[in-house]
């Protein structure tokens, strides 16, 4: 056993018990740990500037103590007296050649926390000078080095005067990018490498090819390393070219899904890939999704423009199946788009051909023969989409993250449609962490749809409210505009149909009981309906989230509020944020 005594800050307290070390569990140890504890306890105090602490040492044999302990522990007292600590009097740093114009270096040297009067702490100068090779291997300096680094005690302990002096030599720049034989057309390898040849060196931009190629999904191993380095004293150039070995991903990969929300109830789905279908990067991605209110199916062909994964031309054909509140639709839709990414920003310009079929479920006995017939609109639509996505913390559980999305679309009964109409959307999902197990987590959805108030739009456009990712305590898209469901008025509930307006948002706030279970306090509102008719409706609620491997597990139970109704609806979900 250990006491340490005497009037000890925290720090110096952990440091010393850092520096004696796991405490002995023989005897020899035992003996070994006690001849050098006064020597470690010295170095730890001298790494935080105590150069004139007093230890006195004393050991006492337990075994006349405890005499029933066969274990026989010993006790080590160290009285420590700390007395001034060693303040720094000169602090003198310089940089010679390349490095010294590098405004890098001198962000370092501008922020580095050591300063004159302050108490001599080793740590301090040990990491700047760490920071110093470290910042000079991450910009290209690859024959710099530290010419003079001490500390010189003096005035009898008193003070202390730090001098580092750092040559840098050149500052290499990036040489040829060489790729091993692969079966990819050249150009676009090419494409991928983030900087141009004679650029200066980073290691940024060297992770950065090495990411760039990961994103591709064209490769089952990456393997990228610095060549030899090209030194040319005569005219002062010095490069780095870069090695690439490459392997080819396997050429069909399959995915296979189970999932749950109360939204759409237990869902399968199959997903097969082909990375690299041919030497042009061409790659596809089919996949399927069945629920019982929404069986779907997705084929989408990649096709690379101006860069493998950045640039894209696409060819998408989407079925799908869907159960609103009262009504089945069927639709099916084609379409070819350019996805673009820039800057974190996806933006995709498209034109799709869109064929909706649907029916009501109106009342049996005496339906609404104004709306009884299967109905049918075909639509050709030019848009555009936005995306954006921003987080940090785990990918399934972020700590802080923002994503926006917008979309405008339309479409003219003179451009091959059967009715024209022009539809806005856009979506916002915020989080942020308040303090340590503090999360809020808001969203809020906006939409507007214009179209001739006699014109019948298909309710895959239109909008729907209600649901887990809606208003809780409300059945999924079960809020919208409505039509009666039968021909006497004194029969039948309405029929839900969507709307042309759409608001909703959310706030929550969540409570981390530990690394796996949080609490949750929630509060939901909005509505959908047809411009004039927005009448808002309202939940709050409360949830126990589990923090599973494939995102949070939550179950919520909402109290949903729509004029003088109210009811009560648990909404289970299973997926990650953002």
């Amino acid at each position: 056993m250990v006491t340490l005594n005497g009037q000890l800050p925290k720090v110096v307290h952990n440091n010393i018990r850092a520096h004696l070390g796991k405490l002995p569990n023989s005897v020899l140890e035992r003996s070994a740990f006690i001849y050098s504890a006064k020597d470690n306890t010295r170095e730890a105090l001298q790494a935080l500037g105590y150069y004139q602490a007093e230890i006195i040492s004393q050991v006492i044999d337990n075994n006349t103590i405890t005499e029933k302990t066969s274990a026989k522990p010993w006790l080590l007292n160290l009285n420590i007296t700390l007395n001034a600590a060693t303040l720094i009097d000169k602090v003198i740093i310089s940089l010679d050649g390349e490095a010294s114009q590098d405004p890098a270096f001198q962000a370092l040297l501008n922020n580095h926390g050591i300063k004159p009067g302050e108490n001599l702490h080793h740590g301090k100068y040990e990491k700047l000078k760490a920071d110093l090779l470290s910042l000079a291997l991450q910009r290209g300096y690859f024959n710099g080095a530290l010419t003079e680094s001490k500390i010189v005690i003096k005035n009898q302990y008193h003070y202390a005067d730090i001098t580092l002096r750092y040559t840098s030599g050149p500052r290499y720049r990036f040489g040829d990018v060489t790729f091993n034989d692969f079966d990819l057309e050249p150009e676009l390898l090419s494409n991928l490498i983030p900087f141009q040849k004679n650029q200066y060196y980073s290691t940024s931009a060297f992770h950065q090819l090495q990411h760039q190629l990961e994103a591709t999904q064209y490769f089952g191993s990456i393997i990228a390393v610095p060549a030899d380095k090209i030194e040319d004293n005569i005219n002062h150039q010095y490069t780095l070219p870069i090695n690439v070995a490459l392997t080819p991903a396997k050429s069909h990969q399959f995915d296979l899904g189970i999932g749950y929300a109360t939204d759409t109830d237990f869902r399968l789905s199959a997903a097969w890939r082909t990375p690299l279908i041919n030497k042009y990067g061409h790659f596809q991605e089919t996949k399927f999704e069945y629920s019982e209110i929404n069986p779907t199916g997705k084929f989408i062909y990649s096709i690379p423009l101006n860069h493998l994964s950045r640039d894209l031309l696409q060819f998408q054909m989407n079925i799908e199946n869907v159960d609103y509140a009262e009504q089945k639709t069927k639709f099916y839709s084609t379409q070819i788009g350019r996805l673009v990414s820039n800057n974190k920003w996806q933006r995709q310009i498209y034109t799709r051909y869109h064929k909706e079929v649907w029916q009501y479920e109106l009342d049996e006995q005496v339906p609404n023969i104004d709306w009884s017939e299967l109905d049918a609109a075909s639509y050709l639509i030019p848009g555009i989409t936005w995306s954006k996505t921003k987080r940090s913390g785990p990918p399934l559980d972020p700590s802080e993250g923002f994503r926006q999305t917008y979309n405008i679309e339309g479409a003219h009964l003179k451009a091959g449609s059967d009715n024209s109409f022009f539809r806005i959307h856009a979506r916002w999902n915020y989080i942020t962490t308040l303090k340590t197990n503090h999360r809020l987590v808001t969203r809020a959805e906006f939409g507007a749809i214009y179209v001739d108030r006699d014109a019948e739009l298909a309710p895959s456009l239109r909008f729907y409210a209600g649901g887990d990712q809606s208003i809780r305590g409300f059945a999924y898209q079960s809020i919208g505009a409505t039509i009666p469901s039968s021909s006497d008025p004194e029969q039948g509930e309405p029929i839900v149909v969507g709307g042309t307006r759409l608001l909703v948002a959310s706030i929550e706030y969540q409570y981390y009981l530990n690394d796996k279970w949080r609490i949750a306090l929630f509060s939901d509102g909005g509505s959908a309906a047809n411009k004039g008719e927005f009448k808002p409706v309202y939940s709050f609620g409360t949830g126990l989230h589990y923090i599973s491997p494939v995102g949070a597990v939550k179950f919520d139970f909402a109290y949903g509020i729509d004029g003088d109704d109210s009811n009560w609806r648990i909404h289970i979900n299973l997926g990650a944020e953002l």
